[in-house]
This record gives C-alpha cells, sequence and structure tokens, in this order.
C-alpha cells in the first residue's frame, strides 16, 4: 500500500530530469520517459512538487466530504494560515470564516507550539546529546532517519504543535461524555509532509489527528467568507510566541538561547546536518531545521508568497503591543499536564541496502564501486538517475541497464563499430565466391587434361 503524501500523474510527466536533482533523498528515478518515486526513499518534502513545471508532482490530501462522517469537527489551523491573507481584519476574521464553512469548533495549533516551546526550554536545559535538533518538521525527520541515522540521538523528544493540539482537543471531547469517534479533527496544512505524518507517526504508536487538509483548498472556501465577518468575540489563543513558529526563526528566543542556530531549505538543511555528523559545527545548543525556504510560511500547499505571507504575520505580531491577548490559564493548564515527550524511539530507515546477505552485499557495492570508475562522473542525469553513483547503483541492482547512459551507450557503439571494421578485414565465404572457386579449379583440371593429352600424343609420335 502507498502512503505517501506525494504522488506522480504520469499522464502530465514529459520525464524532462528538472525532479530528480531537487529530491534531497535522490528518490526520483526517470524510467521511459516517466518520473517514478522510489517509496522507501521519499520523505514527502515536496520539493519535487515545487520544482515540476507541468504539475505532474501533487500532494494526496484528505479530502473536504471526509468532515461528513463526524458530528463535531474540529480544525485545527497552523498558524502560516493566517498569514495567507494579508487582507483580513485580524485573525479572528479568519477564525470565524472556519466556522462559517463547516467546522464546529476550532483549536489553534499556534497555541499548542507554546507549550511545546516551553518543553523545549526545559529539555535543554539537561540535554546531554548536542546540538538538540528540532523535531517538527516531519520531513527533517524522515531526512534524518534516512540519510543520517547517526543522529537521531539528537533529535528533540517532543510530539509536534499539531498532535499536542490534536489530543488535547480529543481528551476535552471525552470529559464531556462524547465518544472519540463523533470528534474529527483537521488539521489545515501548508505542506504534505504533515498528511503522511498521521498514518506513519514518528514516535508515537498511533496520531490523534483524523485528516489532513490542503490549504490551497480551504483558502478558497475561506476567503469568500472574510466578508461575511461578524465580529463574535472568539478571541484567539494564541500569542507571538506562538504566530512566530510559521517563521524560519519562530519557534525559539534567540536572546534566550545565545547558541541557536534556524536553518530552511533542504539544501541548507543537508549542509548544517553534514557539519554536525563530522563534528564540524560547535558551540551550538538547537537546531531549528525546516525543509521549505522561509519556514511553513513557503510550503508548498501555501497560496500566498512567502515573503508577502512573512510581512503580514509580522504586522499581526507588532500589533500585540498596544493589544491584550487574553490568555486562557485553564487552557494552558490542561496543555501542561499533556504527556509532550515520544512514546517510542525514532529508528534509523537507511535508504543504501544492497543484500541482507553479507557477501551478496559486499560483491554488489564491489561492483558498483567498479562501475562507477567507468561513468563519467559528471551527473549529467541524462541517464535518469539523479547522479552516476546512483546510476551505477541502479544497474548493480536490476533497475536498469548500463545502455541508459548515453557515454557508455556510445563506448558500447564505438566498440561495435571497431568490432563491424575488423570483420569486413576477413575474407568470408560466399555463395558467388565459391562458384568463381568451382569455376576455377574446374579451369584448372581442363588445363591439366589437355596437357596431359598432349604430352601423351607427344609421346605417341615419339614412338
Amino acid at each position: 500500500m502507498y502512503t505517501h503524501s506525494v504522488t506522480i500523474e504520469k499522464e502530465k510527466c514529459i520525464g524532462c530530469t528538472d525532479c530528480i536533482k531537487r529530491c534531497p533523498t535522490e528518490a526520483i528515478r526517470v524510467r521511459g520517459s516517466k518520473a517514478e518515486i522510489i517509496e522507501e526513499r521519499c520523505i514527502d518534502c515536496g520539493n519535487c512538487i515545487r520544482i515540476c513545471r507541468n504539475g505532474a508532482k501533487k500532494a494526496v490530501m484528505d479530502e473536504w466530504e471526509l468532515l461528513d462522517k463526524y458530528t463535531y469537527r474540529v480544525a485545527l489551523p497552523a498558524p502560516s494560515l493566517y498569514a495567507q491573507f494579508p487582507a483580513a481584519k485580524d485573525i479572528n476574521e479568519i477564525l470565524e470564516a472556519l466556522y462559517r464553512i463547516g467546522f464546529t469548533d476550532c483549536f489553534e495549533v499556534a497555541f499548542a507550539a507554546e507549550m511545546i516551546t516551553q518543553r523545549t526550554y526545559d529539555y535543554l536545559e539537561k540535554a546531554t546529546h548536542l546540538p538538540v535538533i528540532s523535531s517538527s518538521c516531519p520531513a527533517i525527520v524522515r531526512l534524518i532517519q534516512r540519510r543520517f541515522p547517526s543522529l537521531l540521538p539528537h533529535l528533540l523528544p517532543l510530539m509536534s504543535p499539531m498532535e499536542l493540539a490534536a489530543r488535547y482537543v480529543k481528551k476535552q471531547y471525552a470529559e464531556r461524555g462524547i465518544e472519540e469517534e463523533q470528534v474529527g479533527v483537521f488539521f489545515i496544512s501548508p505542506c504534505p509532509a504533515k498528511a503522511t505524518e498521521i498514518h506513519r507517526p514518528k514516535g508515537f504508536c498511533r496520531s490523534y489527528v483524523d485528516g489532513v487538509l490542503s490549504m490551497q483548498a480551504l483558502y478558497k472556501k475561506i476567503k469568500p467568507n472574510l466578508k461575511h465577518f461578524e465580529g463574535k468575540k472568539l478571541h484567539r489563543k494564541s500569542s507571538y510566541i506562538g504566530l512566530m513558529w510559521a517563521m524560519r526563526t519562530g519557534s525559539l528566543d534567540q536572546h534566550r538561547i545565545k547558541s541557536h542556530v534556524s536553518v530552511d531549505g533542504m539544501e541548507n538543511v543537508i549542509e548544517i546536518l553534514e557539519k554536525v555528523e563530522d563534528g564540524t559545527l560547535t558551540n551550538v545548543s538547537y537546531i531549528e531545521a525546516l525543509g521549505c525556504t522561509g519556514g511553513c510560511l513557503g510550503g508548498v500547499l501555501t497560496v500566498e508568497n512567502a515573503f508577502v505571507s512573512c510581512n503580514t504575520l509580522k504586522k499581526w505580531i507588532d500589533e500585540e503591543s498596544t493589544e491584550q491577548i487574553v490568555k486562557h490559564s485553564d487552557v494552558w493548564k490542561a496543555l501542561k499536564e499533556e504527556a509532550c515527550y515520544f512514546e517510542k524511539s525514532i529508528t534509523p530507515r537507511p535508504v543504501f541496502t544492497l543484500d541482507s546477505d553479507m557477501e551478496k552485499a559486499i560483491a554488489k557495492m564491489e561492483g558498483i564501486e567498479e562501475l562507477y570508475s567507468r561513468l563519467p562522473q559528471i551527473d549529467c542525469g541524462a541517464c535518469g538517475a539523479p547522479t552516476c553513483r546512483c546510476f551505477a547503483e541502479d544497474v548493480i541492482k536490476q533497475k536498469a541497464k548500463i545502455e541508459e547512459c548515453v557515454f557508455m551507450l556510445r563506448e558500447k557503439i564505438k566498440d561495435l563499430s571497431n568490432q563491424m571494421h575488423a570483420l569486413t578485414q576477413i575474407n568470408v565465404p560466399t555463395e558467388k565466391g565459391k562458384r568463381k572457386r568451382r569455376r576455377s579449379n574446374d579451369s584448372r583440371r581442363t588445363q591439366s587434361s589437355f596437357k596431359f593429352k598432349i604430352s601423351s600424343r607427344r609421346k605417341w609420335l615419339i614412338t
């Protein structure tokens, strides 16, 4: 069963190979002029969706009709959702619109993020594996599982704000005597990685989120309803601390943690993680790593430009200097009682596995190295693999043919041409040649017989 949220529409793919270069885990190949995703390598970061010029890559999210299954439908808006509506009067206007489009309740993920922020401060005071790496971005967690398994002990063992919010909501409804099956909790997501997270959670046995809805899909529903704002006193619970989670440098106060590195974008994150792995990044206690450039504001499922979104969010954050946010101490107390730490350890999921048998794996590794030494090593991507080493691995695994490399094909054609030229220099017997030789032999036999007769006649005459 395919459980990833990033998939390919083959009929739209033209085999351009743009996506294979941008995949951080080398999970895409182009075979038969169509892109393919290697499931065990994919981390659902959405880079391929962003880079595809033909829209052949798409995010598979839950459908709006899923809400009909539940009596109580609770929206969990990500902080980045607010920044998609720069024309909105305030955040309460956006929250009211969620009620108008069909949700019966709403709980801000930004408020749960404030509790995770506090728990992070507490954890950093006693952390032994430094630097601690944030775990709120599921794409980063999967990246570490696949490419940097030695760094798993550095991951912050705290659930994401989305998960904390969902657990709080389910618990509150249960205390009111409402069965869990009647309550549907839906996260409004800026990225496809969250959709995969609820089906394959990291650090937990199950997710309490019932569905993940695309921010792009809900944007079309929310925007028309902003015009009908009735000014209800919804009073958002989140403060600027929670709103900052949508931005690249938002989860922790850098003044409170001096040695704090914030990095966004897969290429930049990989570079930082490589430094941590080889021990060259020192005197850093915390790394906030986000897969999308610009943080969640730059998610592939957002609508507004990330720079415009950042400006919108900053506007609302700055307004808090004059506006007092109502603090819900009862909600804060309930969140504080929730167990936020991972229930189980996160295990490595290496992508480079050749064979379960060690001897066969070593033999295949030697084969890869030998083939790689013969390849041009320019990583052109014409073969459909992102690098020459990946292509060598595919050939040894019998998932590709050596002739798919244009350079190896040229060499093979050259060898065949030389062989054919050598063959033309050999006098090969033909039927025409055989007839010619027969006529020549017959002629020689006739001449020999004639000479014999003349010789015999001369002998007779002399006698």
